[in-house]
């Protein structure tokens, strides 16, 4: 059984006795690649040093970090996967809070507070592709990882930016995973690579979701995949429910699903992106 690290700048996790992690407190600067920078990197259980593993670098959602991988790799596969996630570009919000005062809806508290998100500016693009490069790299160092099978996932809008990143760098995922996420906003960085990125296989999940209003893709974004040519296969799920017990039963489906889709496609990249679930 695999040790396990945590600091306390992040949130306690759950699931961590089965992995090996490795947390780093500084931030990486957007000037230049460095190896030591927030991440966790967990092994399989039962790890064979001479087998090539697949590769998961996945992307946390918003108001998440990267000890959201404990959580999820686990529903995927213990056993079958290498994997990686890098904390978000670091970045600060402004939080408001308002009162009615007089009749008036009055702001009585104003701040800027840090977080790690995955802004859709091209900066925060290229210091992503960044993390997500040096994390391939750092699992590459430690664990035995087949090159050829490197999937990248995200969630909400880690799933766009997993999307962007994909797009963008077709030649080195062996598919990309968006759970819930909206596809990204198309410019003329998107499909600089646009040959390679027509058999890039891609999944993207969707729901309504009444906490951010997404329910599903805008026949704007269908049009542009169909004329793209893009590999995208779509699957509909279940509404997003506001009851814990009902939304974490449908991302463990999502996340079964997610596995059967990974491994038909790393146990044999020539199957149709349509007949990953049969």
């Amino acid at each position: 059984m695999s040790e396990s690290k945590t600091y306390s700048d992040v949130p306690s996790v759950t699931n961590a006795e089965i992995f090996e992690s490795t947390l780093d407190r500084s931030t990486p600067s957007s000037s230049e690649r460095r190896r030591s920078f927030a991440h966790i990197l967990a092994s399989p259980i039962h790890y064979e040093p001479g087998y090539p593993y697949p590769l998961l670098v996945w992307l946390h959602d918003i108001g998440k970090y990267e000890t959201e991988l404990f959580d999820v790799v686990p529903k995927i596969s213990a056993r079958n996967y290498v994997a990686v996630a890098p904390r978000g570009v670091s970045c600060t919000t402004r939080r408001v809070v308002r009162n009615h005062i007089g009749g008036r809806l009055v702001n009585v508290k104003n701040w800027l507070e840090s977080c790690n998100d995955w802004p859709d500016t091209e900066d925060a693009v290229l210091e992503t592709e960044n993390l997500v490069f040096d994390s391939i790299e750092q699992a590459k160092i430690k664990f035995n990882v087949n090159s050829r099978r490197v999937f990248l996932i995200g969630r909400g809008v880690g799933a766009t930016m997993a999307v962007r990143v994909g797009l963008r760098n077709p030649h080195e995922f062996a598919g990309v995973v968006s759970i819930d996420g909206a596809f990204p906003d198309a410019d003329n960085m998107l499909l600089r690579n646009w040959r390679s990125a027509r058999s890039l296989p891609i999944l993207m999940t969707t729901g309504a979701n009444p906490r951010n209003g997404f329910s599903s893709f805008t026949r704007s974004q269908l049009n542009f995949m169909h004329a793209a040519g893009l590999t995208v296969f779509i699957r509909q799920y279940d509404e997003v429910s506001c009851h814990p017990a009902a939304s974490q039963a449908r991302m463990d489906k999502i996340l079964l699903d997610v596995n059967r889709w990974i491994m038909k496609r790393a146990l044999n990249p020539q199957t149709p992106v349509s007949e990953m679930f049969s």
